[in-house]
């Protein structure tokens, strides 16, 4: 068995489309393979046909953004039901947030460079999901930065002239929109919101207390201490353990499907939580060892 639990396609603010993901999975031998598109579950109904005649156990999933003490937080949901009504409502409302800020930040770039980067990304995202990830590449495709971290660095990030809030669903209430869909809620790339010890442990400990029951443990392709300290945080709190590479684009040489660490031996996969409770795991994946 070779997971991945968190990727992106051109559904959302990765750029192959959901049959090019599947392709470059069975390239890289995944054999387990969750779509999580930010705020929608199109990229994995697009991929779900396909990756069963390829014989990839694709998992339902999705990225959803909220809002936790001022800090943005994403929850991936993973087997969740994609009709379910509360799911799609959810992430429906979502998507107009992030299109409001797509509006705002180009009003911004229009009012303060005089730049317009809107009428490039809408043929590039077309019915997809826009994020800061679009205006970033656009600004490298545009000669304005030489890479999308100084994108994000110069303008996009937090304190940065285009950033813009959003007031996203509190964290409570997205993670509710994931157990509804009957899946489990699974806190993405914890290392990243660069909280303290004890907010990261108040986070999760009101993550445990709305339902949530999974924290992403690995997310490298190297061991590092954030693994270890996330390992020891999912089994204090009884949370089962994910692993995604965030995957998003080829030239991101850095971050491929599938280049993960092996969960740290204590950690509850959360393959045994999908094996056990999700109807649309039965389905459509064999069952897998718990070997990785």
């Amino acid at each position: 068995m070779k997971p991945d639990f968190h990727c992106h396609t051109s559904a959302s603010d990765g750029s192959l489309t959901p049959t090019e993901l599947i392709d470059r999975a069975l390239a890289q031998s995944v054999t387990h393979l969750a779509i999580t598109d930010h705020d929608t579950t199109a990229g994995y109904d697009q991929a779900r046909v396909y990756a069963d005649e390829q014989n990839l156990c694709l998992v339902s999933g999705t990225e959803i953004s909220c809002q936790w003490r001022g800090h943005t937080i994403h929850v991936v949901g993973l087997g969740v039901d994609v009709n379910n009504a509360t799911l799609q409502q959810g992430l429906q409302y979502n998507r107009v947030l992030r299109w409001k800020r797509a509006l705002a930040i180009e009003d911004r770039f229009r009012h303060k460079k005089d730049w317009s980067l809107l009428p490039d990304i809408l043929p590039e995202v077309g019915q997809g999901m826009i994020g800061r990830n679009h205006f970033a590449q656009m600004l490298v495709k545009k000669g304005h930065v030489s890479t999308q971290k100084q994108a994000f660095d110069r303008f996009l990030k937090k304190g940065k002239p285009m950033f813009v809030d959003v007031a996203w669903p509190s964290l409570a209430e997205i993670t509710h929109w994931i157990t509804t869909a009957g899946g489990i809620a699974v806190v993405a790339h914890p290392h990243l919101y660069k909280l303290t010890s004890n907010k990261l442990n108040q986070m999760l400990a009101e993550f445990v207390e709305a339902g949530g029951e999974g924290l992403e443990v690995v997310n490298q392709p190297r061991v590092c201490s954030e693994q270890f300290g996330m390992a020891q945080r999912a089994k204090k709190l009884g949370l089962y353990a994910s692993m995604g590479s965030d995957f998003h684009r080829p030239e991101q040489h850095w971050r491929n499907l599938g280049w993960l660490q092996p969960l740290p031996i204590a950690c509850r996969p959360v393959w045994e939580w999908l094996q056990a409770h999700s109807d649309q795991w039965q389905a459509d994946c064999a069952t897998p060892t718990t070997n990785v």
